[in-house]
This record gives C-alpha cells, structure tokens and sequence, in this order.
C-alpha cells in the first residue's frame, strides 16, 4: 500500500496514539507519587497502630481490620504521632471489655477530623485529634 510524503502509516499513528495515552495516564501517578520518606513513616505508624489493636483483640476476644485514613491527616502538624491519637480510639473499645462487654466490631478505621468515636454497625471510625 502506497502513502502520500508526510503521512503516516496507520499502524505508526496507533502506536503513537497508545503511547501518548499511557504516558497520560501513568503520568499523574508519577507526579503525585509520595516521598519514600513519607511511605516509610506511614507503614511505621501504621504498625505501631496494629500492634496496639492487637493487644484490643486480645483483651476483647475479637479481630477486626485496623486502618488509617491517610487523605484526613493532611493537615496535621508534621511529627504528629497518628498512632498514638488512633490508640485512644482503641482505648475506648477497651474500656467496654473491661465492663465484661463484647463489642461488635469487625473493622477500626482511625481519620485525622477530630471527630471522636462513631459506631455503625461493626465498623468504628474513630475521629483523632494532633492533641
């Protein structure tokens, strides 16, 4: 098949268009990619978190998922120690096992609004504060 100067083949002009549309699609995630640094600093609090809902479990007799939602600690003063605010929200799971209860929970999500402890379900969310 014969092309016009200056034109390009249909099969070339795909593949442009295909790697154009990676790049763009790999190119946002690259870009907002976070610091090893602060990779690091996350997985350090988020095992420091699952060290203290273990010891919940254990006191308790339950297991439950533990997690943290990074995106709601965006303004936090850096060096805050999440754990440690996300552990008081495990405290007062504690609190009710020590009264011979037996809470219901099947999964502890910790987020960074202040908001206290809220209960739906099996699900806490625990609302810390940088106090």
């Amino acid at each position: 098949m014969m092309h016009a100067k200056g034109i390009f083949r249909p099969s070339v002009r795909c593949g442009a268009l295909l790697a154009a549309s990676a790049f763009l699609c790999v190119a946002p995630t690259v870009l907002a990619a976070q610091p090893l640094r602060e990779i690091r600093a996350q997985e350090a609090e988020e095992a420091a978190l699952q060290r203290e809902a273990a010891f919940t479990e254990q006191l308790c007799g339950v297991n439950f998922d533990v997690s943290i939602n990074w995106r709601s600690f965006s303004d936090w003063p850096d060096g805050s120690a999440v754990a440690r605010a996300c552990d008081r929200g495990l405290s007062e799971i504690e609190k009710s096992c020590r009264k011979g209860e037996t809470p219901r929970v099947t999964r502890f999500v910790c987020t960074g609004d202040g908001s206290g402890a809220n209960y739906s379900g099996g699900s806490v969310t625990y609302g810390a504060s940088p106090r």
